[in-house]
């Protein structure tokens, strides 16, 4: 080894995750922590916004944190993160090995917090990877992709395939974007949907591949027909019900026979969670890393915070994988928290997403119908035509709330419970609407229960009708129909 040191905490990862749990182990007045991370530590969630430019006119670089000017973290934040990757980890010994590039690095620790994030993932598709050798990562810097069940190096990917998951995914596209004429975006998740807008607001044609029957897999094929409807609007080539099966220097080629040519090819088929630390030193695995409401692992030393983590669905008390970084920072907040001897328990929770596509907003929360079905949940639904401002308010907007309620009670739900809702509306956002249903869904709340949440009104911000009233009164009429 190069060098060697302790330390009180140990994190391994740089995203939201790992960097809450360092503030919030430093503000409460534990000064020997170290954060190994791999990247730059960037605003995920930001990054289409900053290749696309509308939101952020700087670009991508501009996403980047720089760590010695955070208004929220110790100035002296850089002397404590290493740089590099976690090569070995030994739980017993509590050691952790790290190879960067000024060398290696040996750390041991007394408490450990897992935040190995989630990688990109690709389907098994053929040109997807360089033939023959690939350039060896700049700077000793290795990231990673999912490629069918493989943990593959970026660098391996062809000179024509994207990702978006990081800075350097970011610059590569923005770099692409200024001299493209022409992508596909493979997936129609909310990172697709924002990147095939981004694109095409920097003048690409867009191409968008979904494999599913209708764009979108967090909303039901009702919702997403209005996606739909705005792809075709603004000029975005949608084939549904395809899959790519061919990826050359030209383009693609699609399972119906059809051929796309193309400039790049961006893959947003959605992240796995990297397990393979926790995995190869014997933490407990299975769709993520297994962890309490403390955020503890299946080791008493070791916690796991962020997108590698499976929690608890709160309505259905099923296993789920959220992938959220907002979630992830309140998870590092526990984590931290606990370690520091404060107790403290992540609340229940859920799955959302929320986003806008071509000033379509859109959000959805819990379980959509689609998703109910295929994991056997009974349920029945109520679709509410919404309008945002009074008819006689030229500036209001239409839309649709769905609500997804459990059909039957069963034995961990509720008849009538609230178990999923989902909202599309043009031109106004859903934000608040969203954290609403996501109490409500995680509060395990029936649509009598609805009544629990008043409604206020401003003539200038929301339309008269009280929507929860409408809920009520629909739910109502269906069980006595």
């Amino acid at each position: 080894m190069d060098r060697s040191l302790s330390t009180k905490a140990l994190i391994i990862g740089g995203g939201p995750g790992g960097r809450i749990s360092y503030m919030v182990l430093r503000t409460m007045g534990e000064n020997k922590v170290k954060i190994v991370m791999n990247e730059e530590p960037t605003v995920i969630c930001s990054l289409p916004y900053g290749v696309g430019r509308k939101l952020v006119p700087q670009g991508p670089e501009a996403l980047v944190v720089d760590l010695s000017k955070g208004e929220r973290v110790p100035k002296d934040m850089p002397k404590d993160v290493i740089h590099g990757v976690v090569k070995e980890l030994d739980v017993a010994s509590k050691k952790a090995y790290v190879e960067g590039s000024d060398g290696q690095v040996e750390i041991s620790f007394e408490k450990l917090i897992l935040a190995t994030g989630a990688v990109p993932w690709i389907p098994p598709v053929s040109g997807v990877l360089r033939e023959g050798s690939s350039p060896a990562a700049s700077g000793g810097k290795v990231t990673w992709v999912m490629y069918g069940n493989e943990l593959v190096e970026k660098s391996r990917l062809a000179p024509n395939v994207y990702v978006i998951r990081g800075a350097d995914d970011a610059r590569r596209l923005d770099e692409f974007a200024s001299r493209a004429k022409s992508v596909v975006v493979v997936g129609s998740g909310a990172i697709g949907l924002e990147m095939a807008e981004a694109l095409h607001d920097r003048g690409l044609q867009v191409s968008l591949i979904e494999v599913l029957p209708h764009l979108s897999v967090a909303l039901d094929a009702d919702m997403a027909s209005w996606i739909e409807k705005r792809a075709l609007e603004r000029g975005v080539k949608a084939y549904i019900g395809v899959s790519v099966t061919d990826v050359t220097p030209e383009g693609v080629a699609l399972s119906d026979g059809s051929t796309i040519e193309a400039d790049g090819v961006l893959f947003a088929t959605g992240v796995r969670p990297n397990v393979a630390l926790a995995k190869a030193c014997g933490i407990k695995v299975e769709r993520g890393i297994v962890v309490d409401s403390h955020m503890g692992t299946s080791h008493p030393d070791v916690y796991a915070v962020g997108d590698a983590v499976q929690v608890v669905d709160a309505p259905t008390g099923r296993p789920i994988l959220p992938l959220i970084g907002t979630l992830a920072m309140r998870q590092g907040l526990v984590a931290a928290s606990n370690i520091m001897g404060m107790p403290a328990e992540l609340p229940p929770v859920t799955i959302w997403g929320v986003s806008s596509f071509f000033d379509l907003h859109w959000a959805s929360i819990g379980w959509s119908e689609e998703a109910a079905s295929k994991a056997g949940i009974p349920v029945k639904t109520i679709v509410l035509p919404v309008r945002t401002r009074d008819e006689a308010m030229p500036a209001g907007k239409n839309g649709n709330w769905k609500v997804v309620v459990s059909k039957e009670k069963t034995s961990n739900l509720k008849e009538g419970q609230i178990i999923g809702f989902q909202a599309v509306i043009e031109g106004d956002p859903v934000i608040n609407l969203s954290e609403r249903f996501l109490d409500i869904i995680a509060a395990k709340e029936s649509v009598p229960e609805i009544l629990r949440h008043y409604f206020a009104h401003c003539p200038s911000q929301n339309a008269v009708d009280d929507p929860y009233l409408a809920l009520f009164f629909n739910y109502q009429k269906s069980i006595a129909g």
